[in-house]
């Protein structure tokens, strides 16, 4: 069942105590948030709590509840009777959201080498092992789905929790500068990105430099790939403008 189908069957259940209600924003909130981030919908165009309920079948109030919900993301932006507009990131703003990215998952794959278990390395082989699934399938939503829950992961086994919803809302973010725009052929028959087996060797044989290399090699790689009209298309130019700005492996 896709996301929109299930958003639609939801929203003919009776609501019982708010729970249903519950249920169906968050199935709207899941099926816009694809849209904005594949680039369906842009920022030139307003989306209403009446033409939204609409089309999805469902109260404004459900409806109100997912805006909210894309808003504490970062991917809409409010603006009273003129309606909710997709935001637009400036490239400053990625720059900036990529710098945080850098440095937030550097400080938490440097705590999570010292204490990963080898559970935890086969949950995160399993997770790259749907990657490349989906990868071969040429989803791409669902490439980005799992890659930002495998980088997830490995933040959550640092312990790190104060820092996971500015983890978060930045990942989302940076899916909807990358995600948006139209992918060649030669990025899913031979993508010149760092894969995630090398993050996941150095985890197990618990190298922290290892570990921050590989990350960082990927992230770099992959923006320069996906979205070059930000972030150029020399990708170590681009890691060695950011390498000053970076949190040292050891904290």
């Amino acid at each position: 069942m896709t996301i929109r189908s299930a958003a639609n069957n939801a929203s003919h259940e009776k609501d019982a105590f708010g729970e249903k209600r519950g249920r169906k924003s968050e199935s709207v909130f899941q099926d816009l948030k694809g849209r904005i981030l594949t680039g369906e919908l842009k920022s030139d165009s307003a989306m209403t709590e009446q033409s939204l309920a609409q089309e999805y079948a469902c109260s404004q109030s459900t409806i109100r509840e997912a805006l909210m919900l894309l808003q504490e993301c970062g991917l809409v932006v409010r603006k009273g009777y003129q309606g909710t507009f997709v935001t637009d990131p400036s490239v400053a703003e990625a720059i900036l959201l990529l710098r945080l990215r850098i440095n937030t998952e550097v400080a938490g794959i440097t705590e999570a080498a010292k204490v990963i278990t080898p559970e935890q390395v086969a949950e995160l082989r399993d997770l790259d092992r749907q990657f490349m699934e989906a990868r071969s399938q040429r989803d791409i939503y669902s490439c980005a789905e799992i890659d930002r829950e495998f980088h997830l992961q490995i933040f959550r086994f640092a312990g790190m929790s104060a820092l996971e919803p500015i983890l978060v809302r930045t990942l989302v973010m940076l899916q909807k500068i990358t995600l948006a725009t139209p992918r060649p052929d030669d990025a899913w028959t031979h993508p010149n990105i760092v894969k995630h087996n090398r993050i996941l060797d150095a985890l197990e044989a618990r190298d922290i430099d290892a570990a921050v290399s590989a990350l960082k090699s990927h992230v770099f790689s992959s923006v320069t790939l996906l979205a070059p009209q930000f972030y150029g298309q020399d990708t170590a130019k681009l890691q060695a403008q950011h390498e000053p700005d970076l949190i040292p492996a050891s904290l």
